[in-house]
């Protein structure tokens, strides 16, 4: 089968899937944007994320000014468009245009709590949509083998913005270090745009004393090998529908400690969820708490397997 996919994200949610089809046999072409030619080609258009490509389809194909088309378009030529809708699409309000919401043929999403909120917003048939939880490569991400000494807490945020909660993993780890200086922290992350926001970074960790104990890092090639120095994973996001450093961390038998954010019960176990700072910081150091089933967590619930299987009925693959 012929498989076009749209991602803007650049393959960052797309590249497991889009290896898995072509294991098995199907033709897939990636292009960042929508494409007319590649609407002409396909049999499925994949797109990630309700975004402007899916907007750009739906003008290809109604003849909306402004998208010209080639003379030789052929408007019956349409393949299965299916969208997946991950978060922040969601809550801006992508997809509150009924049409474009009728004329799509099959809906992803991954969280409970993101179907509810489109679904009070839109109609949508019960054929059509389904919650399909994203996966984590357990290939990729395997049990943690270093030896580290119990004291090295890590924070992944990519984009530090505000709903990353950057500041808070700051306050929860100064508590922390000011109880115990044997506390290290690696953060990886990178700040926004803002001209603020480095410098208000960086006068926090000289003004808590905490600037020779905390790293930042910069994009990693090998997220598996840095997880290795870390001992427990600390996420203070305050808005996911989902979180891959949390999963991927689970799934090395990394301990967790992750905020309650909305939606976080649907997605996480009760025993890694935090309300406060007080209570992350306890259960950052109760050192001696067993340590769960981790790893098996993710291989029930997240394993790119099972994502696989449902995506590939779902869509008919």
């Amino acid at each position: 089968m012929k498989i076009a996919v749209a991602d803007n994200n650049s393959r960052k949610f797309t590249d497991d899937l889009i290896k898995h089809w072509e294991s098995k046999g199907h033709e897939v072409v990636f292009n960042t944007g929508a494409s007319e030619k590649l609407a002409q080609w396909a049999d499925v258009y994949y797109v990630d994320t309700w975004d402007n490509n899916i907007h750009y389809l739906w003008k290809l194909y109604h003849g909306i000014e402004g998208v010209s088309r080639t003379s030789d378009w052929n408007n019956n030529k349409k393949p299965l468009i299916v969208c997946r809708a991950l978060d922040w699409e969601v809550w801006i309000g992508y997809m509150r245009d009924q049409a474009i919401v009728d004329w799509v043929d099959k809906i992803i999403f991954i969280a409970s709590h993101i179907s509810q909120r489109v679904n009070s917003e839109v109609t949508i048939s019960k054929e059509k949509q389904r919650v399909i939880k994203l996966g984590v490569n357990l290939e990729k991400f395997t049990v943690k083998t270093k030896q580290t000494d119990g004291f090295q807490l890590g924070m992944v945020l990519g984009d530090m913005w505000k709903y990353k909660n950057p500041m808070g993993g700051l306050d929860i780890f100064t508590s922390l270090y000011q109880k115990d200086n044997r506390w290290r922290f690696y953060v990886r992350g990178q700040h926004e745009t803002s001209i603020y926001d480095p410098q208000n970074w960086e006068y926090y960790l000289e003004s808590r004393g905490i600037k020779d104990v905390v790293t930042l890092y910069p994009p990693q090639n090998d997220m598996n090998a840095w997880y290795e120095n870390i001992d427990i994973l600390l996420h203070p996001g305050q808005k996911e529908a989902f979180c891959y450093a949390v999963g991927e961390a689970m799934a090395k038998e990394i301990r967790v400690v992750c905020n309650d954010f909305l939606g976080s019960r649907d997605i996480w176990p009760d025993w890694i969820l935090y309300q406060d700072s007080e209570e992350a910081i306890n259960m950052i150091t109760n050192q001696k708490v067993v340590r769960k089933a981790h790893r098996e967590y993710i291989e029930y619930h997240y394993s790119n397997e099972r994502m696989f299987k449902e995506m590939d009925e779902f869509i008919g693959l």
